[in-house]
Order: structure tokens, then C-alpha cells, then sequence
């Protein structure tokens, strides 16, 4: 790869959706990667990591989330169920020694019965958000690479402050995102991994990448909205904020 990259990375079944956009083209490609580790390892050209997984975590639960979250949700609208609140930092460890769900959403209360549990959707990420945790904690440097974003804010930004109407599961929530997209310079995004999609990769993972690295392109000149602004850090230092 020549010149000055950026990257939107998505979750998937199989590991990692990765969209690279070239800074000063409208270049772009995609990949699945299994790890998070292997985002970073695509090349030193990368200049922005823009990645729909919590980054900074409360350390203690409260309703709603962090404020991030709430904010992201009262831009979006009947879209507003597409944000998770994220795990307490002491439920993130119970996880990681192995807890059940019943035992990390009581860690995430921390002995308050009225404090938020954890929902199944949030535990279900809950892998992923200890693979980029364990990153950014083991490797200070990338704490200035790697962002935070949510794609459906990221796609109200790209659509004139106004959130996407139907659903990224359905057939007509998925064709309004790749149209938006490819008003923003991506030319047809479903198929940038190919013709077929990947084993378990799903078609609104892969557009979900793609207006991230769009954002991610957004950061990298300066031009991204940060919310909160200024951007709060977490009990370790990183950064609780989503950008678009």
C-alpha cells in the first residue's frame, strides 16, 4: 500500500470486518481478520482505527451507560436500540476469569441491586471488548490510532443529521446504506471482500466497516465531531467517546 491509510472495523462471527480507505484516494479494500492484533499488523501506514466496539469503560454501571451512549442515543431516533450500554471495568474482569453472564451482570451492579445488570447483546460482544481492551492497555501508542464509533451515528452524520428510517437487517435498510455510501465514495461496498460474502460475515457488518473507515477518514482531517467533547477517559486512561 502506498501513502497514508485509515481503517473501519466492524465485528463479525468470523473475527473482523476491515475497510482501508486511502487518504488521498478513493481507494479502497477490505478484509477479515480473525484478531483485533491483526488490524494493527495490516500495515504502519494506518493513521486512524476507527472501531464500533467500546473502548473506555465506567467503573461503576449507571443507568444508561456512559454518557457517550446516551448522547448517541438521543440522536438516533427509533435507531436509538443500536446502542448497547457497555460493561463496568469489574464486570470486564469476571468475564475474563471465565464468568458466567449471570455473574458478570452481577459484577456490573457491583453489589448495588438497583444498578444496571448487562444485557445478552452486550455480553455477546463481551470477547471482543477484551481483545481491544488488552490491546490498547498493553500498547499506550495506540490509544492515539484506535476510536471509538457507532455506525449508525456515523451514518445520520453522512446522511445530513438525520438517522437511517429502516432497519441495517432488512433488505431495504441495507440497500439505503450502500447507496449513501456510495455517494461518499464507495463504489458498490457489498462487494469489496469479492463477489460472495465471507462464511460468517453478514452484509450490514460489511457496510458497518465501511462508513466507519469513513469516519475513520473524517478523524484523520480533523473534521470528526467527538461526543462528548472534550472526550472523558476511564479509570486506565482511554478515551469514552464516539466519534462521527
Amino acid at each position: 500500500m502506498n501513502g497514508r491509510w485509515v481503517a473501519g472495523v466492524d465485528g463479525c462471527r468470523a473475527g473482523w470486518v476491515v475497510v482501508l480507505g486511502s487518504v488521498y484516494t478513493a481507494q479502497h479494500c477490505a478484509y477479515v481478520v480473525p484478531h483485533f492484533q491483526a488490524v494493527v499488523a495490516l500495515g504502519p501506514a494506518l493513521g486512524v482505527i476507527a472501531a464500533d466496539m467500546p473502548i473506555g469503560l465506567l467503573s461503576t454501571a449507571k443507568k444508561g451507560g456512559r454518557d457517550c451512549e446516551v448522547g448517541a442515543r438521543a440522536l438516533l431516533g427509533q435507531r436509538c436500540r443500536s446502542v448497547f450500554s457497555s460493561p463496568t471495568r469489574a464486570a470486564l474482569a469476571v468475564f475474563r476469569r471465565g464468568g458466567t453472564y449471570q455473574q458478570v451482570a452481577a459484577a456490573n451492579r457491583g453489589g448495588n441491586a438497583t444498578a444496571p445488570g448487562l444485557s445478552p447483546p452486550t455480553y455477546g460482544i463481551m470477547s471482543k471488548i477484551a481483545e481491544v481492551d488488552a490491546l490498547l492497555m498493553g500498547n499506550p501508542a495506540l490509544r492515539n490510532i484506535v476510536y471509538e464509533v457507532h455506525p449508525e451515528l456515523c451514518f445520520r452524520e453522512a446522511n445530513g443529521g438525520t438517522p437511517m428510517t429502516a432497519s441495517k437487517k432488512t433488505r431495504a435498510g441495507q440497500t439505503a446504506r450502500e447507496m449513501l455510501l456510495q455517494t461518499l465514495g464507495f463504489r458498490r461496498p457489498l462487494h469489496l471482500l469479492g463477489p460472495g460474502l465471507p462464511p460468517k460475515v453478514r452484509a450490514d457488518d460489511l457496510l458497518d466497516a465501511c462508513i466507519a473507515c469513513w469516519t475513520a477518514k473524517r478523524i484523520a482531517a480533523g473534521a470528526a465531531i467527538a461526543m462528548p467533547n472534550p472526550p472523558p477517559v476511564d479509570a486506565r486512561g482511554l478515551r469514552m467517546a464516539l466519534w462521527r
